[in-house]
């Protein structure tokens, strides 16, 4: 035994054993003992479960309880370190059952001596540590220090019988590198060995990335890469919402393995094929999804290698779908493919427009016109809303300016901020540099911040509002109501207006629940003194509603759809010459609710 210090955990009810057991360690040499007492079934439990020392004596009689039951539940709930039972007398049926629950050791308390106790204990240390080489060796690769084969088909195993049990996907992905024989023939099986090494500590630095990605999206939470032989791996991804996810880490596999390898002064490059198989569509058991992947792998190889391919060619429809939007998306801001439509808001009590609301749209060469809903949400999850939000902001400045020059009255614009652009360190400046640019005071643009992003990290989020506030920007709250709304926080933030969500317009004259929200929204805006705007207004009965509750400020396809630049310069025309596009309408609503004749 070495000069460390060994922890050891004695279990036993009787005080007289416990200073018998440390006299007799006292007496050991060459070595220092500490020894830790509980005297009941229950505190051995619970320091057992703790894993905080190296070797656990137990007594055989604990009261109504045997150490033998402690041992099988200390080893059911995890407890890794050796045990030895301590008992009264020899017995050798207790002896058998002791080595069957897992005893590393059974000793007879009336014949146990310093020199047998501590020989005792440090085999059992040595046996535990032998087993667990032994049991390294039987489920890990030699290699690669990656799960082998076997450890493999066992996590896929326990996968499997959880996403039953919850109705999950998992998937497996058969990953093969790409002519690996020309690597080993060129610089040797020593060279060969190295890179199979470098890449499987690539991939386990992409199963990392994976997972914390993950986590935020709560969309892959448990991964296992292993090598399968050779130069082939597997990866396992637990728990996958939908195949698009798993095309995802797909890509980060070979995007992380695209990159030149430096082994022993040689740059090597290599590229692999990755075949998917999806539980449980593509299989149920082990063999049928290793046997798909590997199909779907060969594939792969067969496609030009260098890429991946579901077993399910609709699968593979749908996530080259998904990546091919990508990378237009990518390409979108330097081709000029993006545009902005404008919504008017208007002023009920008036009929003027008071407000233009920017929105963006992508015009591909391909698919026409992209709606908003089909590539936003893509924008966020690869970053590109921060420079494409920088892009509408520059070009909503620069707009606004244009109509002001044109001969149009000042109105504001409504500019969305996007969490990460609201989060961007850079903010404040992004938004002076696009106002300098375009010449447009800061009064004229109104950024449209959701609540829930507000509501994240509140103080930070208050002092960045107050900073934008300060410069005389305009702020607006979108999506009331969905979130966190309460007075008490919307008074700690310097909002000038919030907007009532569409989910909650679309139905106020049918369902009670929408109206008694929509009417609490207009009552706590008006008595903070905000302006309370409501979106998607589509019918003259939900105008008559809001109307009736003291909203007078709209937006929605009542009055118009968004438009291109062209369209929104008209409806300023318009309402210059005297013929706004909700005069007419709110004529109408304002004589039907009873109101006084404020429309020109």
């Amino acid at each position: 035994m070495d000069d460390r210090q060994l922890r050891v955990l004695l279990v036993d009810d009787d005080e007289d054993d416990y200073i018998m057991t440390r006299d007799l360690l006292s007496e050991v040499k060459n070595r220092q003992i500490a020894l830790d007492w509980v005297s009941t079934f229950d505190d051995g439990i619970a320091a057992m479960g703790q894993n905080s020392h190296e070797v656990y004596l137990l007594d055989y009689r604990l009261g109504a309880r045997t150490g033998l039951e402690l041992m099988r539940e200390s080893i059911a709930n995890g407890c890794k370190a050796p045990m030895i039972l301590l008992t009264g007398q020899g017995d050798h049926r207790v002896d058998l059952e002791a080595m069957k629950a897992g005893a590393a050791d059974y000793l007879v308390k009336g014949e146990i001596s310093a020199l047998l106790l501590e020989r005792s204990m440090r085999y059992a240390i040595e046996k535990k540590r032998a087993e667990a080489q032994i049991l390294h060796m039987a489920y890990y690769d030699n290699l690669t220090n990656l799960p082998n084969r076997l450890l493999f088909q066992d996590r896929l195993s326990q996968a499997i019988v959880q996403a039953e049990r919850y109705e999950r996907m998992s998937a497996m992905l058969f990953l093969d590198l790409d002519n690996f024989k020309r690597i080993n023939d060129t610089f040797g099986h020593r060279i060969g060995d190295l890179l199979l090494k470098a890449v499987a500590d690539r991939l386990k630095e992409s199963v990392r990335d994976s997972d914390s990605v993950a986590r935020q999206h709560a969309d892959i939470l448990n991964v296992t890469v292993a090598r399968q032989g050779g130069d082939e791996f597997t990866v396992l991804l637990s728990e996958v919402r939908k195949p698009q996810d798993v095309a995802r880490v797909a890509q980060r596999f070979l995007d992380k393995l695209a990159r030149p390898f430096l082994l022993d002064g040689h740059e090597v490059f290599i590229t692999a094929s990755i075949g998917i198989a999806i539980y449980a569509i593509d299989g149920k058991d082990f063999e049928s999804l290793l046997k798909n992947a590997d199909a779907a792998m060969y594939h792969a190889k067969g496609q030009g290698k260098n890429n991946y391919q579901f077993y399910k060619q609709s699968m593979n429809a749908t996530a080259l779908e998904k990546l091919e939007l990508e990378n237009d998306l990518r390409r979108a801001l330097a081709r000029k493919e993006f545009l902005l439509y404008y919504q008017p808001q208007i002023d009920v009590r008036t009929g003027e427009i008071v407000g233009m609301e920017a929105l963006i749209r992508w015009q591909h060469p391909v698919r026409g016109l992209v709606s908003p809903a089909d590539f936003i949400p893509l924008t966020e999850e690869t970053g590109l809303i921060v420079p494409i939000g920088e892009w509408v902001l520059q070009t909503a400045c620069k707009q606004s300016k244009a109509w002001q020059a044109a001969g149009f009255a000042p109105i504001p614009v409504s500019v969305n901020l996007s969490s990460r652009q609201f989060r961007q360190r850079v903010l404040l400046q992004t938004i002076e540099q696009a106002m300098d640019a375009s010449g447009l005071d800061c009064r004229h643009i109104v950024l449209e911040i959701t609540e829930s992003v507000v509501m994240q990290e509140q103080e930070a989020s208050r002092a960045l509002l107050v900073e934008l506030a300060s410069k005389g920007l305009r702020l607006a709250m979108d999506d009331f109501g969905t979130g966190y709304s309460s007075l008490s926080n919307l008074k700690r933030f310097p909002i000038d207006a919030i907007k009532i969500d569409r989910s909650f317009v679309m139905d106020i004259t049918t369902d009670p629940d929408d109206a008694a929200i929509t009417k609490a929204i207009i009552a706590m805006g008006r008595s903070l003194n905000l302006n309370v705007i409501a979106e998607g207004v589509e019918t003259e009965e939900q105008l008559a509603f809001l109307y009736q509750q003291g909203c007078h400020m709209i937006q929605g396809f009542l009055i118009s759809r968004p438009v291109p630049m062209e369209e929104a310069a008209k409806l300023l025309a318009r309402e210059k010459a005297g013929d706004g596009i909700g005069l007419e309408i709110c004529r109408r609503i304002v004589k039907h609710c009873g109101g006084k004749a404020e429309v020109k």
